[in-house]
């Protein structure tokens, strides 16, 4: 099955560059924003912000440690539209079941979701996650996040497990969604 043959991408998708920080973090905190209203408490989403979000980009994007991973952003008219970052597997679990690889994150502007950009993102982690050898990987998301949850599911991940992650007053819970097989991505 080729998952990408009936999708115009109006987007290029590249790896990351220290001078994408800004337009990362602010994709990141729209996109977060966009997505969570109403399955986060406002409280969350509000303090959510570029000014937070740019350190922790600028570590990942100077660093020269493979073991923190890749970044790949999609492009499209010279703006940030969205990006995807994947690394080694964090979680002992997962990584027990098999999940050696994992992509910690996708976030897409919901302007530009369902035009396939997304996907290639996702072929774009397995491609690398593949190079370094690792031939599953698995990633997490929102239970709540039913959008996503769907989008990954067309892709053929498949739910291997589920956590609570407690945060100041409040649980949320993720579930973890896995490819033994990274091949059918690419």
């Amino acid at each position: 099955m080729n998952l990408f043959s009936n999708r115009q991408m109006p987007a290029t998708i590249r790896v990351a560059l220290p001078s994408d920080v800004t337009a990362i973090a602010t994709v990141h905190v729209a996109s977060w924003k966009e997505t969570y209203d109403g399955l986060m408490p406002e409280a969350i989403l509000a303090g959510f912000s570029v000014a937070d979000r740019r350190p922790r980009w600028q570590k990942i994007l100077d660093q020269t440690d493979p073991a923190l991973g890749i970044t790949f952003v999609a492009e499209h008219d010279g703006s940030i539209v969205g990006f995807a970052h994947g690394m080694d597997q964090r979680s002992p679990p997962l990584r027990d079941l098999g999940f050696t690889g994992e992509i910690t994150g996708i976030y897409m502007l919901r302007s530009f979701q369902r035009q396939g950009i997304g996907t290639a993102l996702v072929r774009a982690m397995a491609e690398m996650l593949q190079a370094r050898r690792h031939r599953a990987a698995s990633l997490w998301v929102l239970r709540e996040n039913a959008v996503a949850r769907r989008f990954y599911e067309r892709l053929g991940g498949e739910l291997v497990s589920e956590k609570e992650d407690r945060r100041d007053t409040m649980t949320l819970v993720e579930v973890a969604y896995g490819w033994r097989d990274l091949s059918p991505l690419l």
